[in-house]
């Protein structure tokens, strides 16, 4: 399994806030929208207008990508764990788990392990392990 491979799960995490956040946006411009207001006479104009269905339908689709990033997540996350599994040194098992599985930074890592590890400490060992790829020239 590559460096690539194993950070995967990171980015899709963060990109799952991201549509999170899209959506709880477009939620509450929703709310804001399908307020009624009121006209001469105490009748309320219609409060669901094609704009608001409109926000509901894209609603909709953020929670179907959402829904499909996690499952992703998951996946992913059963791979990880069956490749941690391969690996022969246990330190290196944790560090991949916490860092990768668990989406912890270096500190948390360090902390998590314990032994007197530092965060530079295990972060060094992960890129021994797992070396960034060299930029190839232009």
């Amino acid at each position: 399994m590559t460096r690539k491979e194993l950070y995967q799960i990171r980015h899709l995490n963060s990109e799952i806030k991201m549509w999170k956040r899209t959506l709880a946006e477009l939620e509450e411009e929703s709310r804001a929208k399908a307020q009624p207001t009121y006209i001469q006479g105490g009748r309320s104009q219609g409060a669901f207008n094609s704009a608001v269905e409109n926000m509901g339908i894209k609603a909709a689709d953020l929670e179907m990508i959402i829904e499909g990033r996690l499952a992703e997540v998951q996946l992913l996350r059963k791979k990880i764990i069956i490749f941690i599994d391969s690996v022969e040194d246990s330190l290196l098992r944790q560090i991949i788990f916490y860092r990768c599985v668990s989406c912890m930074s270096w500190p948390q890592v360090a902390k998590e392990i314990g032994g007197g590890n530092t965060a530079d400490g295990v972060r060094m060992r992960f890129d021994r392990a797992f070396p960034p790829e060299k930029k190839q020239p232009k």
